[in-house]
């Protein structure tokens, strides 16, 4: 068995790319490596159900030649031929991406839709070790995370299955002297020789000097994809914890999260609780997203002024305020006041979305509570409702009151939650309780209700 034949294998078994029985498809665009692996897959590795994918993007003069040459080379061997003649710079009229993009998504897209038609298990790609050799180089010169830095991974999860890329254990070198040995005559892209782009400079100037340093530099490259891969793994899974640690509430379009918590954990898990929350509240994030968007909200959660707002791309804002950090896609408008009066036992669902239970005499509540308040007859009827101008609430020891705005300053009580605070008044209007936060003294009397809120 050959040393190539052995790299490819081992590669494959170390990764758990494919089992005997599976059904593959195997994106093949006629070049020499496309073409190396499915003859490696149908003719070296028995015991799989291979099936040929080709899709012409329209962007070459030579596109429909390739596909014609696929079809022919598929036919010949009884491989099962799948085509597509996608419409790439429709895409990239209607959506303003790139052509790269444009060209990568609709190709994802069409193996996605095979992939549940035919029932493949995995689909396969070219890639080999010249090429995460170029993409590491190519990030890294771009600016990138660590996820990024890694990166292309041998196996990922996509679609119903998952999408492998057996030759990243192979060089450009090794696939075409495969080709040679095997008889193998694939089709040539030209644009792969012109220097107009910079992965072609990279790839026909810079990694052969490289090699020329070290000529078992893929190797090296290869080493540091699968340790950064592996770090980053275990700390994306740490940073699931931390996001659950410091969420407070979210629903659909609004994440609210704990500051304090948040300052508990180590900067590079931080950056990725802030990616977490991102990734959750878009539906797909811009691409004008970038790693400053990500500094600048660590710096709005941990600067020394209390409050603050940061608006990101497609009207997404950053708040802070005190201990308290929002993500929220519209700025949330003031309550517009309510008032609920209270003369007997009832249980009223407050705006700030807690509850206050009242009840007859003075009992004990039957689970926890967050704040509890005797009063008398003498206060009924009792008014519930969000703070008014000039609101004061009299002091533990007489002498004096406070505003209401002080206690909310004191107590550290976020902007957003202030005006749906709930502010409790006795039948002359006086303020007897702020709850959760501070009570006026009592005269007293016995308690003929007793006021519990959750």
């Amino acid at each position: 068995m050959s040393d190539f034949r052995l790299k490819v294998r081992a590669y494959c078994e170390k990764h758990d790319m494919v089992s005997k029985g599976d059904k593959v498809l195997i994106g093949v665009s006629g070049g020499p490596d496309s073409l190396a692996l499915l003859h490696f897959f149908n003719e070296r590795m028995h015991g799989l159900k291979v099936e040929a994918v080709h899709m012409d993007h329209g962007l070459r003069e030579s596109s429909a030649e390739d596909a014609a040459y696929v079809k022919a080379y598929c036919q010949l061997h009884q491989i099962p031929f799948h085509f597509l003649q996608a419409d790439v710079k429709g895409r990239m009229e209607q959506t303003g991406e790139g052509v790269q993009e444009a060209a990568r998504k609709v190709r994802y897209a069409y193996f996605e839709k095979l992939m549940t038609e035919t029932g493949a298990a995995v689909i396969m790609i070219g890639q080999h070790a010249d090429d995460q050799v170029e993409t590491i180089l190519f990030r890294l010169m771009r600016g990138t995370s660590i996820r990024g830095a890694a990166g292309i991974q041998p196996v990922r999860s996509f679609g119903e299955g998952k999408m492998v890329r057996p030759f990243l254990s192979v060089t450009k070198s090794e696939i075409e002297q495969y080709c040679e040995r095997e008889g193998l005559e694939p089709r040539r892209d030209p644009t792969n020789e012109s220097d107009a782009y910079t992965r072609n400079r990279l790839r026909r100037h810079v990694i052969p000097l490289l090699k020329k340093e070290n000529p078992l530099l893929h190797e090296a490259f290869e080493r540091f994809s699968e340790e950064l891969g592996e770090d980053n793994a275990w700390l994306e899974q740490e940073a699931e914890k931390a996001l659950r640690d410091v969420c407070i509430t979210k629903t659909s379009d609004r994440f609210h999260l704990s500051i304090g918590k948040l300052r508990t954990y180590g900067l590079p898990l931080q950056r990725r609780v802030i990616h977490l929350i991102l990734n959750y509240l878009y539906a797909k994030v811009p691409t004008s997203l970038s790693s400053a968007h990500t500094r600048a909200i660590l710096d709005l959660l941990k600067q020394a002024h209390p409050s603050g707002d940061l608006h990101l791309p497609e009207s997404l804002t950053v708040t802070r305020s005190y201990e308290d950090g929002y993500f929220h896609f519209q700025r949330e408008t003031h309550s517009s006041g309510y008032t609920y009066s209270i003369d007997k036992e009832q249980l009223v669902k407050l705006p700030d979305g807690h509850l206050l239970d009242v009840r007859a005499g003075k009992v004990v509540p039957d689970k926890p509570y967050l704040d509890l308040y005797y009063v008398s007859e003498s206060f009924m009827p009792l008014t519930v409702r969000n703070r008014r101008e000039g609101d004061k609430i009299r002091l533990p020891d007489g002498k004096g009151s406070k505003k209401i705005k002080d206690v909310f300053i004191e107590k550290k009580v976020p902007l957003k939650q202030r005006d749906d605070h709930p502010i409790v008044t006795a039948a002359d209007g006086k303020v007897l309780w702020i709850p959760g936060l501070r009570k006026a003294p009592s005269d007293g009397k016995s308690a003929a209700y007793t006021l519990i809120y959750y």
